[in-house]
């Protein structure tokens, strides 16, 4: 009798455990929805042209019911496409766009929940197809589906919607704000060009270049470069096309290069790929380079990850592009490191201020925001100076981590890395007459969210204005009111502003 490598039915349970994102999972049913357009496109743009619509793709979350719902207006499938399209495994017959592997819709599905159904009617046939999973019942042995269809719809129709239920995962707060981020870098190529229209919870994706403001090279012009080479590698040589450019106003999180494969970003924004040939140390450093150098590159003809969110290279393909990227781009990153600008900074652009509303309106209205303001109860005094009171003493006698002498007052700052995840994010003492003391808790969840010099200095500089507008009100006011202390931090936070106005930006 033969040996055999078999695949048992229960290997569906495992699809739950990949090493899937949110954003990443999502993403591959509108990789199925922009390719059924890419594959159909003569057909659907005419139909669309009758109907005044363009392709259009809506991705819905909705919490309370536990259901993810993705639609589209593509071509939509016939019964003999659906049943290939369930076989895991078999890759589409064309491999070079965004349809790879022929796992994505199933793992996907499987990982985000364990009840799946599709509904699908394709353009010029009159039959309509629904098909349901449980990922239960296919891994005990049934994997005949139940399928109904629904006859004399107009030839006119075309969709698909899938709607996954019985989730593994609940989506709240800051993941719902970064999946929309995602979504946005990832397709920003199709947005570009007006390819598609594509909804997330109702609002309409958008991707503005002109939010990436470049350093003015002498002759006036943008310091951006478009980039072409070749990689050597089996079976053949690959092609390697890209732009690289340097940022006015540095931003970490704006900064580093965005791969795309097939036009669609595998990795990038807000999560961009930093090549040690240009950026140094793995995932760089916060020097310039790491601020200010950023761009695009293409790689089509390589290998992408089962899961789209990276490039899969093969002997030195990545050494090659480093390689190549450190000769072509060294110069840019040269005048990145050493071109400081001292015209005045503009702020965050539009794209980073919707982002960081969206983010904050989801995380306000997220169920463990509405519990602690309405259910946590405010602590008695004995409480709140109990819980103070031992951070105060347990720094007593530490060297401080900064200190600043304004004066009046002596600012003593401590970063706090040995106390506990539950005491208080900071803790000031101000009653001294001369003195301040400022405790961060370097363990609190807060503080681990972080990103970068820039936002621990940020942090630490509200932190620290917060104890010295309470110093302050202390000494000179009657009472600590709370209007009298955002005053003060008030005008305390206008100085820097005006400081660097008149000096040299750093970034």
């Amino acid at each position: 009798m033969p040996v055999q490598l078999q695949l048992g039915l229960e290997v569906i349970h495992s699809y739950k455990r990949l090493a899937y994102t949110p954003w990443h999972a999502i993403a591959e049913f509108v990789d199925n929805s922009t390719q059924s357009y890419f594959n159909n496109r003569d057909l659907l743009d005419a139909a669309y042209a009758g109907s005044g619509e363009k392709l259009d793709i809506g991705v819905v979350y909705e919490r309370d019911s536990g259901i993810i719902r993705i639609s589209d207006n593509a071509m939509g499938m016939s019964l003999d496409e659906l049943n290939q399209a369930l076989i895991v495994g078999k890759p589409p017959a064309d491999t070079s766009g965004r349809s790879k592997y022929g796992m994505g819709m199933k793992t996907a599905a499987c990982w985000l929940g364990n009840d799946w159904t599709v509904r699908t009617k394709k353009l010029g046939e009159t039959e309509e197809h629904i098909i349901r999973v449980n990922v239960d019942a296919v891994a005990g042995g049934m994997n005949d589906l139940p399928h109904q269809v629904n006859s004399g719809r107009p030839q006119g129709n075309h969709y698909t919607v899938i709607e996954i239920s019985n989730l593994n995962k609940v989506f709240q707060g800051r993941t719902l704000g970064r999946i929309r981020q995602f979504l946005c870098s990832m397709y920003r190529q199709d947005l570009r060009n007006e390819l598609a229209t594509i909804r997330w919870q109702g609002n309409l994706l958008a991707w503005q270049d002109s939010d990436f403001r470049f350093l003015k090279a002498p002759d006036g012009s943008d310091y951006k470069l478009p980039f072409e080479f070749p990689v050597d590698s089996e079976p053949g040589e690959k092609a390697v096309r890209g732009w690289v450019g340097i940022l006015e106003r540095g931003s970490r999180a704006n900064a580093g290069f965005s791969i795309l494969h097939a036009g669609r970003v595998v990795k990038g924004w807000p999560d961009s790929w930093r090549p040690e040939s240009l950026y140094g140390q793995i995932q760089g450093s916060n020097d310039l380079v790491n601020q200010r150098l950023l761009g695009e590159i293409h790689l089509d003809s390589f290998e992408v990850s089962h899961t789209k969110d990276d490039i899969l290279w093969f002997g030195d393909e990545e050494e090659q592009v480093q390689d190549a990227l450190k000769r072509i781009c060294g110069e840019y990153a040269a005048v990145a490191r050493n071109t400081r600008t001292t015209r005045r900074q503009a702020g965050p652009s539009e794209v980073e201020i919707r982002a960081a509303v969206d983010e904050l309106v989801q995380e306000l209205e997220s169920v463990e925001i509405k519990d602690a303001v309405n259910l946590t109860e405010v602590s008695p005094p004995e409480v709140v100076q109990a819980a103070t009171r031992h951070v105060i003493d347990a720094v007593s006698g530490r060297e401080p981590t900064y200190t600043a002498d304004l004066g009046s007052v002596e600012v003593i700052g401590y970063l706090i890395a040995d106390g506990s995840p539950n005491d208080p994010y900071v803790v000031v003492d101000s009653t001294q007459p001369r003195r301040v003391m400022v405790s961060v808790n370097r363990l609190h969840p807060h503080f681990t969210q972080l990103s970068g010099s820039e936002g621990v200095f940020n942090y630490l500089r509200h932190c620290t204005y917060d104890a010295i507008a309470e110093w302050k009100a202390r000494s000179q006011a009657a009472n600590l009111d709370p209007d009298t202390i955002k005053l003060l931090k008030d005008s305390l936070l206008r100085y820097p502003a005006n400081f660097r106005m008149q000096g040299e930006n750093p970034a």
